[in-house]
């Protein structure tokens, strides 16, 4: 694979990140709004709660990934960085 192949195979997995966290994020500031809390209730709170269980777990499972794709999408931007710099001085 030459060094074209590689940047639109990067280029293209910034954008799946790029996608997956506009969508991750619009699903937690919905969440916010309508349930009125940046995160999900824990503990005793859970328990008074009238979220469903399965919500809960998916705002849960959501907060867990975004930090995940964010990094991921750093280090996919900082490869691209390295490999152009790389390409450019070839």
């Amino acid at each position: 694979m030459d060094t074209d192949e590689y940047e639109i195979s990067i280029a293209h997995e910034i954008d799946v990140c790029q996608r997956v966290i506009r969508k991750t994020r619009e699903s937690l500031r919905q969440r916010e709004l309508r349930f009125g809390t940046a995160c999900p209730p824990s503990g005793e709170q859970r328990e008074n709660t009238e979220i469903p269980g399965q919500e809960l777990r998916k705002w849960r499972e959501d907060m867990e990934a975004l930090p995940q794709w964010e990094q991921r999408l750093e280090e996919y931007n900082q490869a691209l960085v390295t490999m152009r710099v790389s390409s450019a001085r070839s």
